[in-house]
């Protein structure tokens, strides 16, 4: 023992580093263990995950995001504007707590010098423009249909609305919703001058009471009539030729009224069941399609009620890309519009 004593007096500071060494593993395995884990891995989801508690049809988080939608039907063109509690992607998991916001639309044009949105210029108004119509009007609230308030107009002095201490009950998936209107003359013009920006800015109770609630929505809605419009209603998917994603979003939208199918290679992609789940009424059930592999639904449509759809589809193959020559849009698909026809006779 003397011996041994006397050979770890000749090297301390080795003896000192392999103790603390060996300490310091008994530590991190230690913590790895009360953690749970030791090593981390990073998979791919496939699957929709619930990322916002407070969302919007057409407003986004981050940076101003211009809108340009399209129509082919004549008159006023109103844009339906929502607010929610939950992520657009996963209805079911709503805010556990209330959302106090306000809402704002503004009558804005596009400033070319300063490369910006800004009001519209009070002397850019004469009496003939005076007459024109936009407005904002409230007409859901927590899923409930309104018709008490009015419409209010954008188009006088200083040119914004604002909807103050609007409320979202948290706990239960909740909506509302705002028209905004374009003045005909607007719909009329190939190329956009007039827009109107939209804001849903929560409270700071708000952000604090709930997670995943941003500090702002925002977006520029503009209304255009184009030759490359088709007529009654249309989908087309969101997508980039060198972007890879786990999910993509079908865009469908239009005006008139009738049905519509949408199809997609089950092998490939699966469709959201919350979209399934909540437009059941408007939804034919699955069902196989004529090529092998393939579903379909065949969705009920009325621009009246709504004139957009944003739809998700998400990968079935981690290990598949969709770039380059293999669009998704090859296994994805939305066609066959097929218009109500009014047989009533006088």
């Amino acid at each position: 023992m003397k011996a041994q004593l006397k050979k770890m007096s000749k090297y301390p500071v080795t003896i000192w580093m392999l103790v603390s060494v060996f300490t310091l593993c008994a530590v991190m395995m230690g913590y790895s263990a009360y953690n749970g884990t030791v090593d981390v891995k990073r998979v791919i989801s496939t699957q929709a995950s619930s990322t916002f508690s407070f969302s919007s049809n057409y407003m986004e988080s981050g940076s101003l995001t211009l809108k340009n939608l399209r129509t082919t039907a004549e008159g006023n063109f109103i844009c339906n504007v929502t607010v929610c509690n939950y992520d657009q992607l996963d209805p079911s998991s709503p805010a556990h707590a209330l959302i106090t916001y306000d809402f704002k639309a503004e009558l804005v044009k596009y400033d070319l010098e300063n490369k910006q949105y800004v009001l519209v210029p009070n002397i850019q108004m004469n009496d003939e423009n005076n007459a024109k119509t936009f407005y904002v009007k409230k007409v859901m609230d927590n899923n409930e249909a309104i018709t008490t308030d009015t419409e209010h107009s954008i188009n006088t002095s200083g040119f914004t609305y604002t909807y103050l201490s609007e409320t979202l009950t948290g706990g239960t998936s909740y909506k509302d919703s705002f028209d905004i209107c374009f003045d005909s003359t607007e719909v009329e013009k190939a190329i956009p001058e007039l827009f109107i920006r939209v804001t849903a800015t929560p409270t700071e109770e708000s952000i604090r009471m709930n997670s995943g609630v941003p500090p702002m929505l925002s977006s520029v809605i503009s209304i255009s009539k184009g030759r490359t419009v088709e007529t009654g209603w249309h989908g087309a998917l969101d997508e980039s030729s060198t972007s890879d994603y786990d999910g993509y979003n079908l865009i469908v939208e239009g005006s008139g009224s009738g049905t519509i199918d949408i199809r997609w290679d089950s092998r490939e992609f699966t469709i959201n069941p919350a979209f399934l789940t909540n437009n059941s009424s408007k939804l034919t059930s699955v069902a196989d399609a004529p090529l092998e592999g393939w579903k379909k639904v065949t969705l009920t449509v009325n621009s009246t009620e709504e004139n957009r759809y944003v739809i998700q589809f998400y990968k079935q193959k981690t290990n598949v890309s969709y770039t380059g020559n293999n669009f998704p849009s090859k296994y994805i698909v939305c066609e066959n519009y097929i218009a109500t026809v009014n047989t009533a006779t006088p």
